[in-house]
């Protein structure tokens, strides 16, 4: 022990478990610690066997990973629960008593003459040129590489995360007579209750009348000591033998998707082991990876190469967050997705499968005899979560580029049906809740009030399309303007006010002007309207100048604002210009705008997407039946009258969203 003092060491190891005791034993096999000065931070004396590790290999990949005299047991048959035995030929299943690890590694120490600090290091380390500076209780020592195995600490999770426990109790026991079968591994015994968890036993056995017998829960709580000691007295009597126990294990693995917090300090402060993501997690196996990660790392190490780690393919991280999503959402259900895992697919293919070693079509057919309506609720799930999570703009930029290529190859139908699906649902809907975002409605009396205003607004805008259009057409631009840019501004954090009604503007002559035909021939077929002649009479030069104008104040005001919402925003309206004047409308209305003001309906209102559209369905079904009764009654100028319908429920709206936007002044995001 070293005190008060500074000391200067070739290599600090920040905790003593698997990992960090793997990686020491293969430096050591390849005389990288010969001559060096070591240090361990680890406060525990590691002279009890508080762990034992299992894992599948070959015997050539166990010696390959300098594990061979280690092994304490292995097993070349498995039996899951009530299947036949099955041998895993040429794989073994080992164990390692974890004493043994750390009487090995405590032997190495002792001949390089390393030193101990045995407390707890949770600090950070100071930088010094290339070395690191770690202050313990009664120390300052200076370090040039170090090793990090410390436990893990976790971003906050996202909804489509996950982060569970796999924790288990276990007892080595020795039974009077010689009842177990010494070649067979029973794993995943789930004939226990299962107390609204996925609860199983272990059991391995060492000899005929020895063996390790371990229940283990999948859950968001630890099975506690009393809870086992029932299971576990249940279990062994079934069998009706009389037994001692030697040993007692008892630990906690996460199981967890989120993200690790690791500060990078540069590529001599290694982490590893949990703190590097080596455990599995949807098994909690880790030792056999924590060995292959020691192995490359001392590869690196000797060839002088920047160590950098193979990260797993991205199918299985999210075969495993479905997995987790399910095991957390409905744990009862894990009992019969292991059972079909194993029931419907040779031992070697599942372990393959979970090793992340098995083939795509060997995934398909895994999945297919699995009970697939589990799998596909929680992959619809994270699928609308994952959208909901892209920006709109960035949604409606791709949507764009699809579109157009829909049309290319004369496939337009599907984009109208997803228009027309879009604009029915959450267009109409995130309109239709505007009586939400009145706080003074509290009885049917002031509901049937503000339905009255609600509708009053809309026939007065209807009699000033009646009187005089050209203004209407004037308002109805400038409201729509103030709206769209009032929700996009909100959605990216910027200042209301008039730029965000210059931004609005811009999106609605974009639209409108680079449409000019279209809008034109919309616009001749709301009788009265004068001001569509302005644009029959614009040459092909002024048109071009108008366009080349409204694109470079856009950009300018883009780049004043440096916004990449913005630019995206522009970007695809000016490539909708390949579209309908409807469809490119409807994009930038149903993909962007309407999905902005639905988010922050959303958050503030503090109701979940499925009781909002319910609460918009009276709503948004009377507009829907408006729509589709004009069309009936005035087919003949049915586009005119649309557009002059659309402008009469808007004009609430908009009036309704300012005002619960003045309600909610912070960031709606």
């Amino acid at each position: 022990m070293i005190n008060k003092s500074t000391e200067t060491f070739d290599y600090i190891f920040i905790g003593m478990g698997a990992a960090n005791s793997l990686l020491l034993l293969e430096m050591d096999e390849k005389d990288l610690l010969r001559n060096k000065k070591i240090g361990i931070i680890e406060p525990s004396k590691k002279n009890v066997n508080d762990r034992n590790f299992c894992f599948w290999s070959s015997e050539e990949e166990v010696l390959k990973l300098n594990l061979a005299d280690l092994i304490s047991s292995k097993w070349q048959q498995i039996k899951v629960s009530d299947r036949e035995n099955q041998t895993i030929s040429p794989l073994y299943y080992f164990h390692i008593r974890g004493i043994d690890v750390y009487t090995k590694v405590k032997e190495k120490l002792k001949v390089h003459h390393a030193f101990y600090f045995h407390e707890v290091f949770n600090g950070e380390p100071l930088l010094n040129s290339e070395s690191f500076i770690i202050h313990l209780s009664d120390s300052k020592i200076i370090a040039n590489k170090v090793f990090d195995s410390r436990p893990p600490t976790y971003e906050s999770a996202k909804k489509n995360q996950s982060h569970l426990l796999q924790s288990f109790f276990g007892w080595e026991i020795k039974t009077n007579d010689y009842i177990f079968d010494s070649s067979t591994v029973g794993m995943m015994d789930f004939n226990i209750p299962q107390n609204n968890y996925c609860q199983f036993v272990y059991v391995l056995p060492f000899s005929e009348n020895t063996a390790l017998v371990e229940v283990t829960r999948f859950g968001k709580e630890s099975i506690t000591k009393e809870e086992s000691e029932i299971l576990l007295n249940e279990y062994v009597a079934r069998f009706s033998f009389s037994y001692q126990i030697l040993e007692k294990e008892r630990g906690v693995i996460p199981m967890s998707n989120l993200k690790i917090s690791n500060v990078n300090y540069g590529e001599n402060w290694v982490y590893t082991g949990a703190r590097a993501s080596m455990i599995k997690s949807t098994t909690g196996y880790a030792f056999h990876n924590m060995a292959i990660d020691a192995n490359r790392q001392v590869g690196s190490m000797i060839s002088q190469q920047t160590f950098e780690r193979k990260k797993s393919p991205k199918r299985f991280n999210y075969y495993d967050r479905l997995l987790l999503k399910i095991l957390e959402e409905t744990p009862h259900h894990g009992k019969k997705i292991f059972q079909h895992l194993f029931k419907q697919q040779s031992i070697n293919e599942v372990l393959s499968f979970l090793s992340e070693k098995s083939s795509l079509a060997k995934e398909i057919i895994i999945f297919s005899k699995l009970p697939i309506l589990l799998f596909l609720r929680v992959a619809l799930k994270d699928i609308t979560f994952r959208f909901s999570n892209i920006p709109p703009s960035s949604l409606a930029f791709v949507f764009t580029i699809f579109s157009v290529f829909l049309f290319a190859f004369q496939l337009s139908i599907i984009l109208w049906v997803f228009l027309g699906f879009g604009f029915l649902s959450i267009g109409l809907s995130h309109g239709s809740l505007d009586y939400l975002t009145e706080n003074i409605i509290k009885g049917r009396k002031q509901y049937v009030i503000y339905i009255l205003k609600f509708l009053a607004k809309g026939v007065l805008f209807g009699f000033i399309w009646l009187l005089q259009p050209d203004i209407a057409f004037i308002i109805f631009i400038t409201f729509s303007a103030w709206h769209f840019g009032q929700t996009d501004f909100k959605e990216w954090n910027q200042k209301q006010g008039f730029p965000s009604f210059l931004w609005g503007l811009i999106v609605l002559v974009t639209i409108l002007f680079f449409h000019l035909k279209e809008t034109t021939d919309v616009l001749q077929q709301i009788e009265g309207l004068q001001i569509h002649h302005v644009f029959k009479e614009l040459t092909l030069n002024q048109i071009l100048v108008g366009k080349l104008s409204i694109g470079f104040f856009s950009l300018l005001f883009i780049a004043y604002f440096k916004s990449k919402r913005m630019l995206v925003t522009f970007s695809y309206l000016v490539v909708s210009t390949a579209l309908p004047l409807l469809a490119s409308f409807g994009i930038y209305f149903i993909v962007q705008h309407s999905f902005h003001g639905w988010r922050h309906l959303k958050n503030n209102l503090k109701m979940s997407t499925y009781s909002l559209w319910l609460k918009s369905l009276p709503f948004s079904s009377g507009g829907a039946l408006l729509f589709i009764l004009l069309f009936f009654i005035d087919f003949t100028n049915y586009i005119g009258m649309f557009f002059i319908l659309l402008s009469c429920i808007s004009l609430p709206h908009v009036f309704s969203m300012h005002h619960f936007y003045g309600r909610f002044k912070e960031n709606l995001k």
